[in-house]
């Protein structure tokens, strides 16, 4: 084995933030008016560094804050440093004006209080001094015992060691700057910049290096297109939430009246389309391709893009995905949707899986990876990874699996043995106990040609939802051999069911739905009688699951519990139960 080893031969199995270090680490004092100086530490880290002279800096000054300027160096010195910090219960806050990477990264989350902006916070593969000689077996050795240090270390400052999986996945010779949400979501920051003191003004060096008062905000504010987009972007995100969060998005974001594909619609009528489909296929995911977007405003703005879609039943396994165009005009005064319309353009046809979000991720991960990190285009790409990423885990997506790293790592159907981040499909099961469909077989299959209801005569009382149900039972029995079951939304969060007969004809209604059950899921198959109904009772604010046996055209009360609180409801009956 080669005696002079680079990551590159130790990826799987090695740390991140280690450099050459080619200078001491140097304090310097950045004077605040009216108030004790920021401390800079400057230069790499290395092993002849003391921070017992940082202690006395503080001592003597009475800073309360500490910033960097470090490409990083020495691991072991930038963990006693962090220590050090902590120690002496200092803050740190990290500016995109200069960086901290690599090792840097380490000592900055001994802070107590630690800000930073987004892109200030570098991450990537470890590996050794490119004057390192070391013997195979040595060098493993020494991986092994620094990783379990840095493990160590992380938990010890309250920070995810799932940081390090994420920093492998980034070549030694590339940087990962971090978007503000995985700072958050990994515990390298706590709290916000706006929480720092006033202590921080703009102030120069001479390392040249400025640090911003935090609270004043030179951003301009967005413009009617920026906002229109954004509207745009944020319609698509709800309606990739649960049917709770995207309902009520729904609700507020339609006019009065909408031309609706065409037609002049009420914003009613809208919501019982939007239902109808939520209820049908409540595991959604929609994102629109970065640079589709096209925007013109006058009174009103217009906003075309193209958008990529996944969804799922919640029985069976069918699932529909492809590509569509979307043209909406926005009120930019009421903030309500004027007109909508759209086609698809290409629809998978056996497909299986979110391969067109994925690709997305894929793209927008290439970008994040390949840019500079102080580039506002390379923090854009990371924040639409990250957002892609989280709607590929509500549809039951994960990205790799336990003991994977970096190229191993794929997107895959989550599994038992999957990194399945909160929010993932079926990430939470409760413990009631349900009943083996297996026990309430049909007592009849279907054979033959459908029998339409007659709507003029016998069943007359159905002929408001003619449609719907017509349309329901063209697509087959999906319920206890020849029935199929159709939900019909009646306004945000509600619906009711109607029970048809393939074999007769016969509508009849199901005992569960209407504003006296809302937000009502089913579960439910093909070959058994047995129906798990999931609802919210709005009186003990509980999310509540019912089994029915349907037997010699009877509905059977079989059980009925809790499955959590209300919050439960936003998954369907299908995720919640075991």
């Amino acid at each position: 084995m080669s005696k002079r080893l680079l990551l590159f031969a130790i990826a799987a199995s090695t740390v991140l933030w280690c450099r050459a270090a080619y200078a001491d680490v140097a304090i310097e004092h950045l004077p605040i008016e009216n108030s004790s100086p920021v401390l800079l530490l400057k230069g790499e880290f290395t092993s002849t560094d003391n921070p017992d002279l940082l202690a006395k800096e503080v001592v003597t000054s009475g800073a309360k804050v500490i910033t960097f300027n470090s490409d990083g160096g020495n691991v072991v010195m930038a963990m006693a440093y962090g220590r050090m910090i902590r120690a002496l219960g200092l803050s740190t806050l990290q500016l995109r004006s200069s960086q901290c990477a690599s090792a840097c990264a380490l000592a900055f989350v001994g802070g107590v209080t630690r800000q930073a902006e987004p892109g200030a916070i570098g991450v990537h593969q470890s590996s050794f001094s490119p004057d390192t000689e070391i013997e195979g077996r040595t060098a493993v050795a020494a991986v092994q015992a620094l990783t379990a240090q840095i493990m160590t270390y992380l938990v010890e400052m309250d920070v995810d060691p799932k940081l390090l999986q994420l920093s492998l996945s980034v070549p030694s010779d590339d940087m990962r700057y971090l978007t503000a949400s995985e700072m958050q979501n990994f515990g390298v920051t706590k709290g916000s910049l706006t929480q720092t003191p006033e202590r921080v003004p703009t102030v120069a060096t001479q390392s040249n290096v400025a640090v911003t008062p935090p609270e004043k905000d030179d951003t301009p504010s967005p413009t009617v297109e920026q906002r229109a987009i954004a509207f745009v972007n944020d319609y698509h995100d709800a309606w990739s939430r649960g049917n709770r969060e995207a309902l009520a998005f729904m609700e507020k974001a339609y006019a009065e009246t909408v031309e609706f594909y065409g037609k002049a619609t009420s914003r009613a009528t809208v919501m019982g389309e939007k239902l109808d489909f939520a209820s049908r296929w409540p595991i959604r995911a929609y994102s629109v391709k970065s640079g589709s977007t096209k925007v013109t405003c006058q009174d009103t703005c217009k906003v075309e893009g193209v958008v990529d879609w996944f969804a799922k039943r919640d029985v069976g396994d069918r699932v529909s995905s492809g590509t569509a165009e979307f043209s909406v005009v926005w009120d930019q005064v009421t903030g309500t949707i004027r007109s909508e319309t759209g086609k698809v353009i290409q629809s998978d046809k056996g497909g299986s899986g979110p391969v067109r979000l994925i690709s997305q991720w894929q793209d927008e991960n290439a970008s994040c990876h390949g840019g500079s990190g102080d580039s506002p285009q390379t923090m854009a790409a990371c924040e639409r990874r990250e957002a892609i990423g989280t709607k590929l885990q509500t549809v039951g997506w994960c990205y790799g699996r336990d003991g994977e790293y970096g190229y191993q790592m794929q997107w895959h159907a989550c599994g038992t043995n999957s990194n399945r981040p909160e929010g993932a499909v079926a990430a939470v099961k409760s413990s009631i106990a349900r009943p083996n469909p297996a026990s309430f077989p049909v007592r009849a299959r279907f054979a033959g040609k459908t029998m339409m209801p007659d709507f003029r005569g016998r069943d007359r009382e159905f002929n408001s939802f003619r449609t719907r149900i017509r349309d329901g039972m063209r697509e087959g029995p999906n319920f206890a051999g020849r029935y199929t079951l159709i939900q019909i939304g009646c306004g945000t969060g509600c619906s009711f069911v109607i029970l048809a007969d393939n074999q007769t004809g016969r509508p009849t209604t199901f005992p569960r739905g209407g504003e006296q059950h809302m937000y009502l899921s089913l579960d439910y198959r093909r070959d058994s009688r047995l129906v798990a109904a999931q609802w919210l009772n709005s009186e003990t604010s509980t999310c509540v699951v019912e089994f029915f046996d349907f037997d010699k055209d009877a509905w059977k009360p079989l059980s009925k519990s809790e499955v959590g609180n209300e919050e439960a409801c936003n998954r369907t009956a299908a995720e919640n139960l075991p």
